[in-house]
């Protein structure tokens, strides 16, 4: 199936990276089996759509014993709705492109539910309908000898070409309003669809901020109304019953400011803030956009402001390997709420949090007390034999729960390391008592890992925290030099841009 134009900033947003085969049927997701008439290997990527249970469906990882979800597959965020993914091979499902409906679903407790990809670009299926009413016009003409009942064939036949024309309508506007809310995750990691909402102004930040009182607490989306412009994101953190906390996980592209709304929070009243405008991206910083179908190219921000080619192009695959986000952990954050506090001086590890590329730490989520307090950062690189050496270790402050966010972070995870989380004492920090979820495990040792420590796995008790990794970002402030087009594979990008210093907003991507 043919990419549609846009294929860069659905790539960038909204796809998975591809899997080698897909399900026909309920499966029992364990051990090595035949899957649409190709037996599955160790580490294959595997998309699992026909579960009876379907809260079960999702990409996974195929392995002698049990299969786990796949890295970048395993939180609401990444299974949202208008999420694709591409099947390599197998009998029925080689080539076909298949797309996640379900509005951000809990993992683990609310059904997955994917379905055949629907392509956005629609025309030749409008132009199809209108062909269909104009062949039931002429049928109708040629049959006036028989008009009564050719009458009632081509109002059939009309009728029919209507309600079609409407569900491509229906389609279009869902197809539209997923590209909108995928496109909006774009802000704030230094991509942009157009060079002028790159140099334009964004939601940047807030000031007079009145917590109000009676809300429900947790962390919620903001909403924006109202100004004029489109396209910001964020988050806000509700404790004691009031907004404690505002995350501006995407500028948007304003001219106006637009006003925020806290009504995801029930129960909340007279809580307010003020946006705060500023431009995306400032003089002396760089910015990604595409250039041709599936190419980025980098620009420069120089006085004026203007927009000045820098000349270095990579695909969007490359682009989202450098500077793309992931959030690890599948632990709900719900703090004391069914949690139960963690006493001991073990580190605790997530997996997931192992990758073969240099990332930052920018977010922290954990289910926390409601006392302010801190918590114990310990980054350790997996040895060839398992074992955990210490790389870096940080002790940073964490605000009241029961779920805290510590944002604007840039802490340095480096290639073949993971991130683990230590109790300080100072505060409370809880744990989820049972089989952690998607049949995941964690890794912990009893103290701050030395040099080659031996780690400990098992599948129950997870700690309540997720972390957001991002690549390096593609905004960095240095001279300009003169434009020449550079090509960059991804090993020679992420070489490229190790040598350089980069500069990180204090923003969340999504």
């Amino acid at each position: 199936m043919a990419r549609p134009a846009t294929a860069a900033v659905r790539l960038l947003t909204g796809e998975r990276e591809p899997v080698r085969l897909a399900t026909t049927a309920n499966i029992l997701l364990r051990r090595l089996q035949t899957i649409d008439g190709v037996p599955a290997e160790v580490g294959d990527r595997m998309l699992v759509k026909d579960q009876a249970d379907p809260t079960q469906n999702g990409i996974y990882t195929v392995s002698e014993g049990e299969w786990f979800r796949a890295a970048d597959a395993r939180t609401a965020r990444t299974l949202q709705k208008g999420t694709t993914v591409h099947t390599q091979i197998g009998s029925v499902n080689a080539g076909r492109v298949f797309e996640f409906s379900a509005d951000e679903p809990a993992v683990g407790s609310d059904a997955v539910t994917i379905a055949p990809f629907v392509p956005p670009d629609i025309s030749a299926v409008v132009g199809a309908v209108e062909s269909l009413r104009d062949a039931t016009q002429l049928l109708k003409d040629a049959t006036e000898a028989s008009a009564g009942q050719a009458a009632a064939s081509a109002a059939s036949s009309l009728a029919n070409a209507g309600q079609t024309s409407a569900d491509v309508a229906f389609t279009a506007a869902n197809l539209a309003s997923a590209q909108a809310a995928r496109d909006a995750s774009l802000y704030g990691k230094g991509i942009f669809p157009t060079m002028a909402a790159a140099i334009g102004f964004g939601v940047n930040g807030f000031s007079a901020l009145v917590g109000g009182a009676g809300g429900t607490d947790g962390t919620f989306d903001l909403a924006f109304t109202g100004g004029a412009g489109s396209r910001a994101a964020g988050r806000f953190v509700v404790a004691g019953g009031a907004v404690t906390m505002i995350l501006i996980t995407a500028p948007g592209s304003y001219t106006m400011a637009p006003s925020f709304s806290f009504a995801a929070s029930a129960g909340l009243a007279g809580a307010s803030a003020t946006p705060v405008l500023a431009r995306n991206v400032e003089v002396g910083e760089y910015f990604w956009t595409e250039v041709s179908n599936g190419i980025m190219g980098m620009y420069t921000v120089a006085a004026g402001p203007i927009a000045v080619d820098t000349g270095v192009r990579a695909s969007a695959a490359e682009v989202v390997t450098l500077i793309g986000s992931r959030t690890v952990g599948p632990v709900p954050i719900t703090g004391s709420a069914g949690g139960t506090a963690v006493t001991n001086a073990s580190v605790y590890y997530w997996p997931g949090s192992l990758s073969v590329v240099d990332e930052f730490l920018s977010s922290l989520e954990l289910g926390f007390g409601a006392v302010a307090g801190t918590i114990h950062i310990v980054i350790a690189q997996v040895e060839g034999d398992g074992t955990l050496t210490l790389v870096s270790e940080q002790t940073i402050p964490v605000v009241a729960g029961p779920s805290s966010v510590d944002s604007g972070l840039s802490i340095l995870k480096p290639a073949g390391s993971v991130m683990g989380l230590q109790r300080t004492g100072a505060g409370t920090w809880y744990y989820t008592a049972g089989a952690i979820p998607n049949g995941e495990s964690k890794w912990f040792t009893a103290t701050v890992p030395t040099s080659h420590t031996t780690k400990t796995v098992d599948f129950v008790n997870g700690p309540q925290w997720k972390a957001t990794f991002t690549g390096r970002s593609a905004q960095r402030r240095v001279q300009p030099t003169t434009p020449q087009t550079i090509w960059l594979t991804s090993s020679a990008l992420s070489r490229w841009s190790a040598g350089r210093t980069w500069s990180t907003p204090a923003r969340i991507p999504r």
